[in-house]
């Protein structure tokens, strides 16, 4: 479901520590009860909650990071470590309880690092990255719409895509399988995690015996999971070479628990299957769209199929091409957005470096029978973007990595000057900055901002934003 909800409701920011503040759950205003001695433990009042999901307090003028703490509530607090700036800790108990506080689903939370917000009630969540983005755009003087839309769906079983850790630990029992510890390289056996799509939680009790069977148990050092509408993928990265003992053990376990199996030598080209014969190809689809997106077991897809679904919903609402319109989409992957957008568009052209990518792009205008977009291989943070020129575009969509997209950005509103900037991030900080660069330049106004939860339970926040030129010079 999308909502819009005014920013006033929901957003209390407190304070600014290295890291922003960025949300209250209560009234009280955050205060340091009990002095506190270098090393002992204190009682304080958590008066905010960090980027990360830590509360905040303030303990003689120095901010704290306090690890499982909550805004409004009052706790011990046990230091781990200083800072010049900042310090951090624990809370070692809790004495007053914030009414968002729920209890965790996974009994391995607090410990794996896969999760930070699951001791917090799903919509106080939606606040908190809400108020992140708001944050981010209020440190770099960026006014946003008065309306924020939130996207989100059902917060457990949602994560297809996943990389789980694997390590032999005799003194912990043998093999360990599950995410690493927050903050930690250690690995957190997982014999069942609430957020994993359910095709690989059902087998996860089941894979550390299994890899305990391999002749090179301690040569695994992780599997990558995959799940699509029609099949789920399991990829074993090793090492050192396989037995045919163990190539056999695999086999095995993928037809008893109906999974795809694949092995992985070295990089992600290398991922084979365990067996050649009747290997069927992932997809998913886009419903509205009508479109089925193939992708390898170790292709890039976003880790939340329904609010995937919904934010290509809403970006094509917003930018709405018609059949005279040029649509440039840059990092474009393999045509999550740019099919969906040539639907209704004149042209569409996908950008993207990864060559492999862009195959399975074509393919997948292929499979879909789409004839108006193609796709080019292209570095879009090579220093030689500057004197790209892709032609005349009415409508520009970005959906780069976590570095952002700032140099094409510039490319695009030097010379492209589209009518429409459709801004996609999983990066509030980094959005933020390119945000102030495309209003700071004068041509841009942002319209439209959305914040859509892709991973729940976790500090992560996906924005997508629509910038619309207002100089009267758009050339598209």
């Amino acid at each position: 479901m999308v909502l819009s909800t005014r920013r006033g409701a929901w957003r209390n920011c407190l304070a600014r520590p290295p890291r922003p503040i960025l949300l209250s759950f209560s009234d009280n205003g955050g205060r340091h009860l009990v002095p506190a001695s270098a090393g002992s433990v204190f009682s304080a009042r958590i008066e905010g909650l960090s980027h990360d999901g830590r509360g905040i307090t303030r303990v003689e003028g120095k901010v704290w990071f306090v690890e499982g703490a909550l805004p409004g509530e009052t706790v011990l607090v046990k230091p781990t470590r200083g800072k010049r700036s900042y310090s951090l800790g624990i809370a070692q108990q809790l004495l007053e309880r914030s009414p968002a506080r729920v209890d965790p689903r996974c009994p391995a939370f607090g410990v794996c690092g896969g999760c930070a917000l699951q001791h917090i009630d799903y919509g106080h969540q939606i606040e908190f990255k809400k108020a992140s983005v708001i944050e981010a755009l209020d440190r770099v003087g960026v006014e946003p719409p008065s309306d924020v839309c939130e996207i989100s769906a059902a917060p457990w079983s949602y994560r297809r895509r996943a990389r789980l850790g694997v390590r032999l630990v005799p003194k912990k029992g043998g093999v360990l399988v599950g995410f690493r510890e927050r903050n930690k390289s250690f690995i957190t056996p997982l014999p069942t995690c609430p957020v994993i799509h359910q095709s690989v939680d059902r087998v996860l009790p089941k894979l550390p015996a299994l890899i305990e069977r391999l002749a090179i148990p301690n040569r695994i050092p992780q599997i990558e999971i995959a799940a699509g509408e029609n099949a789920t993928a399991l990829v074993f990265r090793h090492l050192s070479a396989l037995t045919d003992n163990d190539v056999s053990r695999l086999r095995e376990f993928g037809a008893q628990e109906n999974l795809l199996v694949y092995t992985q030598a070295k990089g992600p080209d290398t991922a084979v299957p365990i067996t050649s014969e009747g290997v069927p190809v992932l997809f998913y689809t886009l419903k509205r769209f009508d479109l089925k997106i193939c992708f390898s077991a170790t292709n890039f897809i976003q880790v939340n199929a329904e609010v995937n679904e919904r934010i290509v919903g809403l970006v094509t609402d917003w930018l709405n091409p018609g059949d005279r319109d040029r649509v440039l989409d840059l990092f474009c992957g393999l045509g999550n957005f740019s099919l969906a957008l040539a639907r209704q568009s004149g042209e569409v052209i996908g950008v993207e470096g990864e060559p492999a990518l862009v195959a399975q792009a074509r393919e997948n205008a292929a499979v879909n029978q789409i004839a108006n977009a193609r796709f080019e291989v292209l570095d879009l943070f090579d220093e030689s973007i500057k004197d790209w020129r892709p032609g005349q575009c009415s409508h520009v969509l970005v959906d780069p990595p976590r570095s952002g997209a700032i140099e094409v950005l510039k490319v695009a509103n030097t010379h492209i000057r589209p009518r429409m900037i459709a801004y996609v991030s999983c990066n509030s900080a980094t959005f933020a900055r390119d945000a102030r660069y495309l209003t700071g330049s004068g041509s841009y106004q942002l319209t439209r901002l959305a914040v859509a939860d892709m991973f729940p339970h976790t500090s992560q926040v996906e924005t997508a934003a629509l910038f619309v030129r207002h100089d009267g010079a758009a050339k598209g």
